[in-house]
């Protein structure tokens, strides 16, 4: 049975000047940060390229091994070539040959280095070629030692045997005195002091590593095409699979994928499905009270174990909030959002929206929580009016509400400090100061089907309702529109519908009507990089990207 690919190429760890430890993690051209004082990723995948302008072309294609060995300056090895890199500034220097760097290494080593780990005491470094690891003296510059990896680390064979061939990739944790192996897709631990293997290999995975599978996995599109949902594999760029659900052809869907990337949820008129993303198969048909539900889709805990969705019971005139246990039907929370609620001014509780009521109703009513999760605002009608509710599920109460300018919100987002809550619909862009209720900006941008924040919240990313706009880019606060990026065929500007971003934040997907196609943009340097074509050219609807 063949291997599965290796999830690490090199892993290394340098010392900020606040005195915080970071790892940087590479996988083929891309490298992204890891947060040792989190346990998680702290960030998406670049291209090396970008992350480093000053790599030599050939190290631009991915990293063999690296290792820090003057803190930041850290070696870096590809083929049989070497050179020093400060991950830190992006400089580069002593470009050379591992043969000219380290004399007195044996073949393999000379040619290419699998892994690197510096002792972390003084200018000892082990290095991994194959089933053979060398010690060596980077003061003395001589190999200190030659041996197989079960010789050179006791309890090698015994926890991880699989590791005896040989190892991807190897990191020492900052401040526990541990080091990780890594090969295929599992790791091991141990204790660097006595070079001691002391835990069983394990799967990389969200539990051992959060984020680092999904941050590298190409991942797949999941996009309303007709009456079906086709799966894009993005390694192909093609359909792969078409999901056994079947949204009516008169409503419209809400896909969203829940943070870990494994769960997508299914939100229509008459449908609440959630789809195991690993499996493609529905694990949860989530219930109905009656009437029919809003198709604004799903927010997420902050951690991605709870779901937040509306349901309109038509018949009885109410509006829920309902939180479910994700993956599951389970319902841990129901908050009736009641127009008298909100008769008591938020003034009273410490500042606010002071915004009364007496009717509120749902249509689409778009689902967005705060960063925190302690918030969820739902765009509703109070007395007919568009506005945008807030919901403390801590408290199991609606809080406070505000009260578009003009028209009804049919999407929302929150900035990534939960400050500033932007909404939208066919009368423009509004921007709310959620402390005071003050609307911070208005009047600048075009009426809009969607609304997203790039990773780091700095880009409101806005597909206009009229298809002579094409993609637009704006500050989040003052609306400035910074680029128009024409998305449609041929150059035009076309007519996105919905827009997702990949797990890592580093690429935006939106359907295109116009041509038809998932297009690609790339949230950093806002090109267009491709266009996906639909199956049979049929027009795409809703998106959703996740890892799986």
């Amino acid at each position: 049975m063949p291997s599965a690919p290796p999830v690490v190429d090199a892993f290394f760890t340098v010392t900020e000047p606040n005195d915080r430890e970071t790892g940087f993690v590479t996988r083929g051209g891309r490298a992204a940060r890891f947060d040792w004082d989190t346990g998680r990723m702290a960030d998406g995948a670049r291209p090396l390229e970008r992350l480093w302008p000053a790599l030599p072309a050939a190290f631009r294609s991915g990293f063999d091994a690296a290792m820090v060995t003057a803190d930041p300056w850290t070696m870096v090895f590809r083929g049989s070539q070497c050179l020093l890199l400060n991950p830190l500034d992006g400089s580069v220097a002593e470009v050379g040959t591992i043969a000219a760097r380290l004399p007195g290494l044996p073949q393999p080593f000379s040619q290419r280095i699998d892994a690197a780990l510096a002792s972390g005491t003084g200018q000892e470094v082990y290095l991994f070629a194959g089933n053979q690891c060398a010690r060596y003296d980077l003061r003395a510059a001589n190999v200190i030692e030659v041996a197989p990896l079960e010789r050179m680390w006791p309890g090698l064979a015994q926890h991880a045997p699989q590791f005896r061939a040989g190892i991807d990739a190897a990191v020492r944790h900052p401040s526990r005195g541990t080091f990780h192996f890594f090969r295929d897709a599992a790791f091991t631990r141990g204790t660097l002091a006595n070079r001691t293997v002391t835990d069983a290999a394990r799967p990389v995975d969200d539990t051992t590593w959060p984020g680092l599978v999904p941050t590298f996995a190409p991942g797949f599109v999941y996009v309303q095409v007709g009456l079906n949902i086709d799966v894009v594999d993005l390694a192909a760029d093609r359909v792969v699979e078409t999901l056994d659900i079947a949204p009516h052809s008169d409503s419209t869907t809400a896909l969203q994928i829940s943070p870990d990337g494994r769960l997508l949820y299914v939100w229509t008129h008459t449908q609440r499905l959630c789809v195991d993303t690993t499996t493609r198969r529905i694990v949860a048909d989530l219930p109905f009270t009656g009437g029919a539900s809003p198709v604004g889709g799903v927010a997420f805990s902050a951690g991605g174990s709870l779901v937040y969705g509306a349901t309109q019971n038509w018949e009885q005139g109410k509006l829920y909030l309902d939180t479910f246990r994700a993956g599951t039907t389970e319902r841990t929370q129901r908050v009736e959002l009641r127009a008298q609620d909100l008769r008591v001014t938020p003034s009273a509780q410490g500042g606010g929206a002071g915004v009364q009521a007496d009717s509120i109703r749902a249509d689409v009513c778009p689902v967005v929580a705060s960063p925190d999760g302690r918030f969820v605002y739902l765009g509703v009608a109070l007395d007919g009016r568009g506005a945008v509710v807030e919901v403390d599920v801590q408290a199991g109460r609606m809080r406070q509400a505000f009260r578009l300018p003009a028209g009804e919100a049919w999407t929302t987002v929150v900035s990534p400090d939960g400050i500033h809550l932007h909404a939208a619909g066919r009368d423009g862009v509004f921007t709310f100061d959620v402390r005071t209720g003050a609307v911070v900006a208005q009047g600048k941008l075009p009426g809009c089907t969607a609304l997203a924040l790039s990773r780091g919240g700095d880009g409101l990313f806005c597909l206009p309702w009229d298809s002579k706009e094409g993609l637009l880019i704006a500050d989040p606060l003052t609306h400035t529109i910074r680029r128009r990026i024409p998305v449609g065929g041929s150059g035009g500007p076309g007519d996105p519908h919905a827009i997702a971003f990949d797990y890592a934040g580093t690429f935006a997907y939106l359907s295109e009507e116009h041509s038809n196609a998932v297009v690609v943009v790339d949230t950093e340097t806002y090109d267009l990089v491709r266009a996906i074509p639909t199956r049979d050219g049929q027009r795409p609807m809703s998106i959703a990207v996740g890892p799986y």
